[in-house]
């Protein structure tokens, strides 16, 4: 069996999803992801599971009995508890340690453990131990490559609309040329997530004026959890701009799939988005860096098509 523990919210559930899926497509094992239930104490680490709202296999099984990992994967919870202290004391955030991670990882893997917090770094399974946990984040398309129909298809979002929603849709659909904005705010503006402050308004502003001159009868379609911010931060180069509403994730992705092209923020769920967006022209606009820090991303190491905007 292979177990992978969801974390964050819906973007980073369907890379771990998508991590362990093709996993066990490769090696012809069941799956189970471990809904850790930690939001249900307030803790930043995992939001609610937001992943019953998409197409996902019924091969694949959520669990959420508290303490799995520890009670039942006892040697592999006891090595991703010591990787992770360890990290933290050097600063999980603030440094690279993906050539730490790659070093560690034939180790682990034969005790049953692929731990991975940045990069693509992929994952031996042998046929010991009979269980095999998966813990990090494995933010990079390279894990799910072989397998992308079908994980394209079953990270689609499951049922209708709203009413607001497919009205939003609707506008969606009638415009010559929907280009999907994506701005991050809300956890993305607090101090101690500076690491991630990249996508100001100056950089947004020089991707509107990239669009502005690059397609013709463009549209602006703003997706934000916060999106009055936004729209009051935005300057979208004289495009017309239609701010859409707070939806639930899963239904704010199946409305941004719909455009043909993308403005991302350096958010997972923006790069879902325009992964699962299938206009055959599509252009990706995106920042030059994913963390304001300086470390590297493997969304962006990959991201040979996107056209890269620097602010100013």
């Amino acid at each position: 069996m292979i177990y992978a523990e969801l974390t964050g919210g819906l973007g980073n559930q369907m890379f771990l999803y998508a991590f362990a899926r093709a996993l066990g497509l490769r090696c012809g094992e069941p799956v189970t992801l471990l809904d850790r239930q930690d939001w249900r104490d307030g803790a930043p680490a995992h939001t609610r599971c937001g992943l019953e709202a998409l197409c996902i296999s019924p091969e694949v099984t959520i669990c959420a009995e508290p303490g799995f990992a520890k009670h039942h994967l006892p040697l592999q919870n006891a090595a991703k508890t010591l990787m992770i202290k360890h990290e933290q004391r050097g600063g999980m955030q603030s440094q690279d340690w993906r050539p730490f991670e790659a070093r560690m990882a034939p180790l682990l893997n034969r005790l049953g453990l692929h731990f991975v917090t940045e990069g693509c770094i992929p994952a031996r399974r042998g046929r010991w131990p009979r269980d095999f946990l998966a813990w990090g984040y494995f933010q990079a398309e390279g894990y799910f490559a072989d397998q992308a129909p079908v994980i394209r298809r079953e990270l689609r979002t499951r049922g209708p609309l709203s009413p607001e929603g497919e009205e939003f849709a609707d506008a969606i659909r009638a415009s010559a040329c929907p280009v999907c904005l994506h701005w991050r705010c809300g956890d993305y503006r607090r101090p101690e997530n500076a690491a991630l402050q990249v996508c100001t308004p100056a950089y947004y502003a020089a991707a509107c004026r990239r669009v502005a001159e690059a397609l013709s009868g463009a549209e602006i379609f703003l997706f934000s959890d916060e999106p009055e911010w936004a729209l009051a931060h935005l300057d979208p180069a004289g495009l017309p701009v239609h701010p859409a509403a707070v939806h639930p994730a899963a239904e704010d992705l199946a409305l941004m799939q719909l455009c043909h092209h993308f403005i991302l923020s350096n958010s997972t769920f923006s790069w879902w988005a325009q992964y699962l967006g299938d206009f055959s022209g599509k252009r990706v606009f995106g920042p030059c860096r994913w963390y304001a820090n300086g470390k590297v991303s493997a969304l962006l190491e990959e991201a040979s098509s996107w056209e890269i905007v620097r602010e100013g």
